[in-house]
């Protein structure tokens, strides 16, 4: 009876000490998130103010919704252009993306081919050399090849930049896939392409809404080399447009440079949202094996 006792004791203490580690697990997962969305939120607060109450307190709340300001960013700084030359730009660079990235980590996930670790690793590589020490190499190719100013200059260095890391994720995921199941289309006639784009396409979906996020996410906010390689304004994304309309506060004011900083933040804010379980769920899946 005793050690029955003592039992139940145990299992009710170990039981309490559980949940009051899930609390403060919790609590600190809380004051975490909070850090990390507060000044988002403050961006936003402010893109709601009026000049006026903007200038009075910072730290106020908004006395009424004002969308003035995100007229104003539209009509009087060109928002609308930039975001418009951002879209073109992300929408391109995912298109390349994906198709090139899925075609690498099929051929190094499924097909044999002599050197195939080498060339893997020596495409990982990139992962290592600091964006700054390439920027002036790139720059000199683009003006060589004449297409300064222009999609291509964007795409492609982009992609360069986002092939290492999507390789990693889509070959760890595809390596998941039991080979069976290609040699299986092998015998019914199936080629290469036809597998990769009516079998192993359909099957990596999850990944690929993970490729397309960190992709989009990483052309949308780029910064460094929209401004190196594009110097006609009208072609301007939107990172690089933010900067200049800050440069115009003194004749717009502030709080459209916050209505701007809202419209680029929340795109990709409302993506991740939708996607969020797709998002983790690849990542995870991703990781097994690679």
């Amino acid at each position: 009876m005793s050690k029955s006792i003592s039992k139940r004791w145990n299992r009710k203490k170990g039981n309490e000490d559980q949940g009051g580690t899930s609390i403060i697990t919790f609590i600190i997962m809380l004051l975490v998130a909070l850090i990390s969305v507060y000044p988002l939120l403050w961006v936003i607060i402010q893109s709601f103010k009026t000049e006026g109450q903007f200038l009075q307190s910072i730290w106020s709340l908004p006395t009424s919704l004002n969308f003035d300001n995100f007229i104003t960013a539209f009509e009087e700084a060109n928002l609308a252009v930039y975001l418009k030359n951002t879209v073109i730009n992300t929408g391109a660079t995912l298109v390349v993306d994906l198709v090139l990235v899925t075609c690498l980590g099929y051929a190094f996930s499924k097909l044999k081919m002599k050197f195939k670790k080498f060339f893997y690793y020596m495409i990982l590589i990139n992962m290592l050399i600091p964006t700054p020490i390439i920027l002036l190499p790139m720059y000199l190719q683009v003006v060589d090849l004449g297409i300064q100013n222009t999609l291509a200059a964007i795409v492609f260095p982009y992609y360069q930049g986002f092939a290492p890391l999507g390789l990693i994720l889509i070959k760890g995921y595809m390596d998941n896939i039991p080979d069976e199941i290609i040699e299986s289309a092998k015998i019914d006639g199936c080629g290469t392409f036809r597998i990769l784009w009516k079998i192993m396409v359909p099957l990596v979906k999850p990944m690929l809404v993970t490729l397309a996020i960190l992709g989009g996410m990483n052309a949308w906010n780029e910064y460094m080399w929209a401004l190196v390689s594009i110097s006609d304004t009208s072609k301007y994304t939107l990172s690089v447009g933010i900067a200049v309309i800050r440069d115009k506060i003194a004749t717009i004011g502030y709080t459209p440079v916050f209505a701007a900083l809202t419209v680029s933040a929340m795109v990709f804010v409302i993506i991740y949202l939708f996607a969020q379980k797709t998002f983790v769920r690849s990542i995870t899946a991703g990781a097994v094996k690679g």
